[in-house]
């Protein structure tokens, strides 16, 4: 038992020691919060009340603080709810000095909600006689131009006016004529809602109608284009049927065209990739067609070669002849060039059916029995130059302006190259 009591001694010592000797850290801080305490207690008595007492006399500075805290919190809500009451009945008191009252909460000592209760009952009441009072003001003057105003709008719509044929309260008057006027404009805008109703009806169709013939249109040219001949219309019963009916002309042909490309793709000639390279003397051009024939499929081949061979000698004459022309300085002498470019165009034509050689070319046989024919022509650019010389020779329009265009350089070279391929 002695050992317990000697124990408790020395713990209750410790605490003592622990109470009455704080380290420097606890004396800052127990000044810091002495100092909040005296600041909150401040912001209290400026709002006008008193601040809470501790809760005893051991309690700690920090709870204490807290107390205080929450008391001013509350004060200054308290502040706020007030403000907002005060400026409430400032409103109020003003708007009924202005309708010619006076606020009651300026003669009677009521408590702050009643006056503010009391005002608005004062409020609604002043509202409620000033518009009994404007219902009076209201002349026989106003009411009729009111009446006047519905019966011209009656009138306009074709309907006639009740108060013309019957002879009733004017107030019952000014009834009868708005319910009359309400039936006009209802019939009126039912009429015109069936109208609109049938012309965007009538629109709805015309754009249908245009978009399916766009439609069939668009899709007609793709399978022209394609080389393929559409369905007449004929075969199909309605417009739906014959749209569908060409979308599927169309696939069925892109199928055939796809796997025809696939096959042509795998049988193309290197020759006919890489074409061989051309010269002042030689120039290379190539050909293909799908024909149902053998025959017209060489010819469509050598057609579409003999095209693109048309439109190189043209490029390339056209440079030699501005060249000349220009070295020959009759640029500006209008009869002549348009001569001169006539006799090119004329001799491109010309030389193009004939003088031509089939260098290489090979024939290709497709599932469905047409023919792909690939060919590559070869032809001596200086021909076509010789004809040209020729017909420059041989023109009325141009003799004048030879001599010039002889002497330059541009056409001493045509001749070389006409020389060079006749052996002269």
């Amino acid at each position: 038992m002695k050992k317990i009591l000697k124990s408790l001694t020395v713990i209750a010592l410790a605490l003592t020691i622990n109470l009455y000797q704080p380290n420097l850290t606890y004396a800052d801080n127990h000044s810091a919060e002495k100092q909040v305490i005296e600041e909150l207690r401040k912001e209290i008595y400026d709002l006008g009340s008193e601040p809470v007492k501790r809760a005893h006399i051991f309690q700690r500075d920090k709870n204490f603080i807290k107390d205080l805290k929450e008391q001013l919190e509350k004060l200054k809500e308290d502040a706020k709810i007030k403000e907002k009451f005060e400026t409430a009945k400032r409103e109020i008191e003003k708007e009924i000095e202005a309708l010619g009252g006076k606020p009651i909460s300026k003669t009677d000592e009521l408590d702050s909600n009643e006056q503010i209760v009391a005002l608005r009952n004062q409020l609604k009441e002043l509202q409620e006689q000033k518009k009994k009072q404007d219902a009076l003001n209201k002349t026989q003057e106003e009411i009729d131009i009111a009446k006047k105003e519905i019966e011209k709008e009656i009138e306009a719509l074709g309907g006639k006016p009740v108060t013309q044929t019957q002879n009733i309260d004017k107030n019952e008057e000014v009834i009868a004529l708005r319910k009359q006027l309400d039936e006009l404009r209802a019939e009126r805008k039912k009429a015109e809602e069936q109208e609109q109703a049938k012309k965007e009806e009538k629109e709805a169709a015309e754009a249908l109608k245009k978009n399916r013939n766009e439609v069939v249109q668009a899709v007609k040219k793709e399978i022209l284009f394609l080389g393929e001949t559409p369905i007449s219309e004929y075969e199909a019963t309605n417009d739906d049927e014959y749209v569908a009916a060409l979308k599927q002309q169309l696939d069925e042909i892109r199928a055939i065209k796809e796997q025809e490309e696939k096959e042509i793709q795998q049988s193309i000639p290197n020759w006919f990739i890489k074409l061989p390279n051309g010269s002042e003397q030689k120039i290379y051009v190539r050909g293909t067609a799908v024909v149902d024939t053998l025959q017209g499929a060489i010819d469509s081949s050598t057609n579409a070669a003999l095209r693109e061979l048309g439109k190189k000698l043209e490029t390339r004459l056209n440079s030699k002849l501005n060249e000349t022309v220009r070295q020959a300085g009759i640029g500006e002498d209008i009869t002549t060039k348009t001569e001169i470019t006539r006799v090119s165009s004329m001799v491109v034509k010309e030389v193009t059916i004939s003088g031509y050689e089939i260098a290489e070319s090979k024939l290709v046989k497709l599932d469905n029995g047409n023919y792909r024919s690939f060919i590559l022509l070869e032809y001596p650019v200086a021909q076509v130059y010789k004809a040209f010389i020729n017909r420059m020779e041989q023109s009325p329009t141009i003799k004048n302006s030879m001599a010039a265009i002889k002497n330059t350089d541009a056409f001493k070279e045509l001749e070389s190259y006409v020389d060079a391929f006749t052996g002269a």
